[in-house]
């Protein structure tokens, strides 16, 4: 019986050893391409899928625990309500944050290999160890927030709004952490002396590595960025809800939710375009060729089509409050006519396409502007049916 056991053991590891030697002699994998797009722009598009519903988790939470906090103190149960609902929809989507961020690992390792371990093993202690607790720490309190919602009232109100601002402790700290990384791609630290740039990142500390020049730019631009899509997501959750409201009450609490949250995104908006130059600023006083690269060659039409996009942001919303103005008595005196909201629609263009036609210091332009001048009280009277402009409602 020995015999025989140690005859199947001995047979077992030739085996072993033969297929290992075989799966040794194999050629490495083909190198992955990714399907329709391309490795570059599939990255991209899946990295962009991730941040979408990253923005929002991290974003959202912040005006939550302002807007529970708003309506602990003034009794007002509207917040209240708010608060519960956007953070409901928070800790659905919290799923499909992890989802998209496991994606977007195994895409980043299949597409590029080599880039990826050279990343991981240079902040292995971000990737393996600190943002994963962060994260696992996250996942815990967001839960816990959100199902001890209706258990902790009345005097216990204040230990779950506690619990809301640890939330947003944790989720700013680990949105910090993995900005290190980011940063680094775009601006790693600056070698002293003679050292080369190889040389220093080889043997630099973590936080030598973190700490770079776009650092702390980007982690301001993203805060600030998370809370305009939080607050935007917030009224398009409002807005279908108002569709499928049956009462006139629901209707009316659903459109004052979208109000509060077109707010909140534009008034967030407003404070993005400076911390996008701050940290544009940062880039450009890194290296100064990254400034015409970024707005003046490769890049350039993201830069355009970003202008247009954030146009379109500041149109729509103002659209938005300009309809909601009429359902507001004594408003009517400050609130805009249609007339003036399209003449302030084409001066822009019409400058532009002036001045690129006829460039100052030529007199021409000036006959331009001053025709602008003249042209509303003018016109004024003719066009006096769009004072109550707006769209058809809908069936």
């Amino acid at each position: 019986m020995k015999t025989f056991n140690r005859s199947l053991w001995f047979l077992f590891a030739l085996v072993f050893g033969v297929a290992a030697y075989a799966f040794g002699q194999e050629p490495p994998p083909p190198p992955v391409d990714f399907p329709y797009t391309g490795n570059r722009t599939g990255v991209w598009i899946v990295a962009q899928l991730h941040i979408l519903f990253a923005a929002f988790i991290l974003g959202a939470p912040i005006f939550v625990v302002v807007s529970e906090w708003l309506g602990y103190k003034n009794n007002d149960p509207k917040y209240d309500r708010l608060a519960k609902e956007v953070i409901k929809v928070t800790v659905i989507l919290y799923s499909m944050t992890a989802l998209t961020g496991g994606l977007f690992i195994f895409v980043l390792l299949a597409t590029y290999p080599d880039f990826s371990t050279w990343l991981i093993k240079h902040f292995f202690l971000v990737f393996a160890v600190i943002y994963p607790l962060l994260f696992i720490l996250e996942t815990i309190v967001l839960y816990a927030y959100f199902y001890s919602w209706d258990s902790m009232k009345g005097s216990k109100k204040g230990r779950h709004i506690a619990l809301g601002v640890l939330l947003n402790i944790v989720g700013t700290v680990t949105l910090f952490v993995i900005d290190g990384p980011t940063s680094f791609m775009n601006t790693p630290a600056k070698a002293a002396g003679d050292l080369s740039l190889v040389d220093f990142v080889a043997t630099a500390t973590l936080w030598d590595k973190m700490a770079n020049f776009s650092w702390m730019p980007l982690n301001l631009h993203r805060l600030v960025g998370n809370v305009t899509f939080g607050g935007f997501i917030a009224g398009l959750i409002a807005a279908y809800m108002f569709m499928g409201a049956k009462t006139d009450e629901e209707r009316s609490y659903y459109d004052w939710m979208g109000f509060v949250g077109n707010m909140i995104g534009v008034g967030a908006l407003l404070l993005l375009p400076f911390m996008g130059y701050l940290l544009a600023y940062e880039l450009c006083d890194y290296d100064a060729s990254i400034c015409p690269y970024m707005m003046a060659d490769q890049l350039s039409m993201f830069f355009e089509m970003q202008g247009a996009m954030i146009g379109l942001i500041f149109l729509a919303s103002n659209y938005y409050i300009w309809l909601s103005m009429k359902r507001i008595e004594g408003v009517e005196g400050v609130r805009i006519s249609g007339f003036v909201a399209l003449t302030v629609l084409l001066m822009p263009a019409i400058m532009g396409f002036t001045w690129k036609m006829f460039p100052p210091p030529d007199p021409t332009s000036l006959v331009v502007l001053a025709l602008h001048v003249v042209r509303p009280p003018l016109l004024g009277p003719r066009f006096r049916w769009l004072k109550n402009f707006t769209f058809p409602p809908s069936r």
